[in-house]
């Protein structure tokens, strides 16, 4: 296995000169990455793409992809293992509109923060460079009812663990918790603790067979097959057994059997007939309807502006 590289001041300084940990959109490069180095003897770890931009993702964690998918689905932008710098920083949301990135408060750093709190912040092993403390998942929530777009920090731990039941006063676990937590109230960040035992196993298993249609872009030479197929059939599909809109795609329109099936796959993913894909998804039959609400609640779960 790879040799952990050093931690050094010049380490650092390259990667907030290289734009690691900041930033948004398919330019956004998290803090951490799976290395060679790196890998977990006990979690399933994930490099995948989350849409909308396709960037390849890093996930240190099967519970954190799967909640991943569950936010994007929803309608959330997620960005992983976003830096909670050691220094005086601006909020995680600065960036995104150069209109309003001047109402944005800054983080008086994450040091100040654990010091506040009376919690260690802590050091680089072997070096007295502080740590640069990540957040698992930080998402935009683009349905806010605001002039500027919300955001949620999500912590992925094991919930139904001994260690967050009974909580150990020495454990360095939950306090670390309760830093991510101080961390975001200060910045007015809405912040929770989860693990994928949140949602039912055939929405999470779903959600990743779909994920990989989530994607089609206009200028897609499949893109017109999809309008011309919803313009003639959309009213029908919800009484019509799913396996029959791929028929239809492949007498109708002549699509291959792989684009029929990417297309009715990028249907369900996208509601464009609702479909509670928190069910078995049997595509014998006409598609249950519930699908549309189910993300409404979701959405409501992650971000619900004050009345």
């Amino acid at each position: 296995m790879a040799r952990t590289p050093k931690v050094t001041w010049d380490m650092v300084r390259a990667l907030i000169r290289a734009g690691y940990g900041v930033g948004h959109g398919i330019h956004y490069k998290p803090l951490l990455a799976i290395k060679r180095w790196n890998p977990s003897p006990v979690s399933v770890q994930v490099r995948r793409a989350l849409p909308p931009y396709g960037r390849t993702g890093h996930f240190f964690s099967l519970s954190e992809w799967s909640l991943a998918t569950v936010f994007v689905w929803a309608g959330a932008i997620v960005r992983e293992q976003l830096a909670m710098w050691p220094w005086c920083h601006p909020h995680p949301q600065y960036g995104l509109n150069a209109d309003i990135d001047s109402t944005w408060p800054w983080s008086e750093g994450m040091e100040a923060v654990c010091s506040a709190a009376g919690i260690r912040h802590g050091t680089f092993p072997g070096t007295s460079i502080p740590y640069i403390w990540t957040i698992d998942l930080a998402l935009t929530i683009p349905w806010a009812a605001r002039d500027i777009p919300g955001c949620t920090f999500v912590s992925v731990k094991p919930l139904d663990s001994e260690r967050y039941i009974y909580i150990d006063p020495l454990d360095r676990g939950p306090e670390k918790l309760e830093g991510e937590r101080q961390y975001a109230r200060a910045l007015g960040i809405k912040y929770f603790v989860g693990d994928r035992g949140l949602y039912s196993g055939d929405l999470l298993g779903q959600l990743d067979f779909l994920i990989s249609a989530a994607r089609l872009p206009r200028s897609h030479r499949w893109w017109p097959t999809l309008q011309r197929f919803l313009d003639r059939h959309e009213p029908y599909l919800s009484s019509s057994p799913i396996s029959e809109w791929v028929e239809r795609l492949q007498a109708d329109f002549g699509a291959a059997k792989n684009e029929a099936d990417y297309l009715v796959h990028h249907c369900i993913w996208h509601q464009i007939v609702d479909v509670d894909i928190s069910r078995y998804l049997d595509f014998s039959k006409c598609p249950i309807g519930g699908g549309r609400r189910l993300r409404d609640e979701l959405r409501r779960s992650l971000w619900e502006d004050p009345q």
